[in-house]
């Protein structure tokens, strides 16, 4: 049996081949894709029996569900023209249900053999291996939808905008949200479905966007609707009819599931019960309430794991916010691992200048990695892995060495800089691009980022630390602004990376004194950040709490994003004409 995996994640797909040979007693022949592209290339050249896709298999660069799901279906479309479609086991993202209608299109393409949900293991995906699900099987959950349906983009699930309504409601009306909740749903759905969705809004929600959102404004030309179109009353009743009286029961983020965009998994649901007793006769009457409610709020599962890239321009400070981030996740007991990619190496400096014993496991610790070996420099819960300056990186294979290192720790961080093989910006859930103050760096950051972003690397992957901040004319804000655009040396050509009102920030102040410290840590050999300023602790808890939650907790909510400015024209960057 000759099986190609599309699984971002070696480990898994070894442990896939050798369940299914001590079940089946079968030797299974295998390789592994890392990416669509990857994949589809490599299912129209091999001779496969099955072919197994994870629909996380990588991070799409798209701002809505509904666009990502275009590409998706658009990806497996053209698999199926150069393999047998019912040979094919999709594994679908937590978002997808048996029976919803993206599946249902990739039934009637020929992919019957979809797991979803608690479906989604070792056994389930070797029993598909073994014996795909027949069309009649399948067949079952998608009888309701017309095969020659075309993907809708202006359908919008009815709880959807129940929850839209709801959220916006129960602001009681706090106009200063307004905005940066229209945006968030704006990221999450097409042109099209924005245009039902305006219909639906409370009427003093649209009065308010109509003045001050040219989101909103943008929308209404697109879909050829006026101001006054949008705040008439909608012609039907019933979704209106239903939210009566139920907009408490909806304590959660507006549209779509944003949880998602942030946290592993969307956060649990639980059953609350209400009990009112009253004593009108002898006996006790009593009325039982079950109210449905979201947590704002989920348990960190025990096998956790986070992999970040943090990459910045020369003495930007990334080193230093990596030292900082794992020494306090070390001291909270979690394993936390400094992975130095980086071409001057300065961990095995930082690290090692004081032992040769410590030199000697330091300078062989990336190595063994790349070969499944598992031998950093520990202290305590802080493993090190680096290498001799000058070792060549492309040595390495990064996959085996992330995946043995991520297998032994919680957290890994991985220091980089712009020489980094991009494997491993591919392969971390996060990019953190570390900017000082110093604007004459971010062309630098800008040219790798476009560099990233045409090699295929999701831009939604992006977070920014603004590193020894210090307020002045030049704000957070212009920073951001000046990272989200390329713009080339003769202002002759641009390109957005990202959207600057989207993208996660946070901020690290200056405080000489905190800089006396860290000068002294490094001369005296010490990790001491606990002596930091009080502000500095707190900014960085706010880092770290989005790499992993030291309290055992995971928000839901989203944090430090940049405020809209109407005014605002990035075309040219920071370096744009001031008036």
């Amino acid at each position: 049996m000759k099986v190609l995996f599309g699984i971002s994640n070696e480990q898994t797909v070894k442990d896939i081949a050798k369940y299914y040979e001590e079940k089946y007693k079968e030797k299974l022949e295998y390789k592994t894709a890392f990416y669509f592209g990857q994949f589809s290339k490599e299912i129209a050249t091999g001779e496969y029996d099955r072919a197994v896709l994870s629909e996380e298999l990588e991070k799409l660069p798209t701002k809505s569900y509904a666009e990502a799901d275009k590409q998706l279906f658009k990806y497996i479309d053209d698999i199926t023209n150069n393999f047998e479609a019912r040979d094919l086991i999709y594994i679908a993202s937590d978002r997808r249900r048996l029976g919803d209608s993206f599946l249902a299109r990739l039934f009637f393409l020929g992919v019957y053999t979809t797991l979803t949900g608690s479906d989604r293991t070792k056994g389930k995906v070797c029993a598909a291996i073994n014996s795909p699900t027949s069309k009649r099987d399948a067949k079952k959950y998608y009888d309701k939808f017309d095969p020659n349906d075309v993907y809708n983009t202006s359908e919008v699930n009815e709880l959807e905008l129940r929850r839209i309504i709801a959220y916006y409601k129960n602001l009681n009306g706090d106009t200063s949200r307004y905005n940066e909740i229209f945006d968030r749903i704006v990221s999450q759905y097409t042109t099209e479905q924005m245009g039902v969705i305006i219909n639906w809004l409370p009427k003093d929600v649209k009065e308010y966007l109509a003045q001050n959102s040219d989101s909103y404004k943008s929308i209404l030309e697109s879909n050829n609707m006026s101001a006054v179109q949008s705040t008439e009353v909608a012609p039907q009743k019933s979704i209106v009819d239903k939210n009566k009286g139920n907009n408490s029961n909806y304590e959660i983020q507006s549209g779509k599931d944003i949880a998602n965009q942030i946290v592993v998994k969307e956060p649990p649901k639980e059953k609350v019960v209400e009990k009112v007793i009253e004593k009108e006769v002898p006996k006790v009457i009593t009325q039982v309430k079950e109210v449905e409610v979201v947590k704002k709020y989920y348990d960190v599962p025990e096998d956790y794991k986070k992999t970040v890239c943090f990459v910045g321009a020369p003495k930007a400070g990334t080193t230093f916010c990596i030292n900082a981030i794992g020494t306090y996740l070390a001291k909270k007991k979690i394993k936390t691992a400094i992975v130095d990619m980086t071409r001057k190496r300065d961990m095995y400096t930082i690290y090692t200048y004081d032992n040769t014993g410590k030199r000697n496991i330091a300078g062989e610790s990336l190595k063994y990695a790349s070969n499944g070996k598992n031998e950093p420099l520990v202290y305590e819960k802080l493993s090190i892995y680096t290498a001799v300056p000058g070792e060549d990186r492309k040595s390495y294979n990064p996959n085996l060495l992330v995946e043995t290192i991520s297998k032994n720790n919680n957290v890994v961080l991985i220091d980089a800089d712009f020489s980094t093989p991009l494997d491993y910006f591919r392969l971390a859930q996060d990019i953190y691009i570390v900017q000082d103050m110093n604007i004459l760096n971010i062309n630098q950051i800008t040219m790798f980022l476009r560099e990233l972003k045409q090699r295929g690397i999701g831009m939604d992957k992006i977070k920014i630390i603004i590193n020894k901040y210090v307020e002045c004319s030049l704000t957070s804000k212009d920073i951001i602004d000046g990272i989200a655009t390329y713009t080339s040396y003769d202002l002759k050509m641009f390109d957005e990376l990202f959207n600057p009102k989207r993208v996660q920030y946070f901020i690290l102040p200056f405080d000489v004194e905190n800089y006396k410290k860290y000068i002294e840590m490094v001369y005296k050999y010490s990790n001491k950040f606990s002596s930091f300023t009080k502000d500095f602790q707190d900014n960085l808890n706010q880092i770290i709490n989005t790499i992993y939650p030291t309290k055992g907790k995971v928000s839901v909510e989203e944090k430090h994003y940049t405020q809209e400015d109407t005014k605002s024209q990035r075309r040219f960057g920071l370096f744009r004409k001031k008036k």
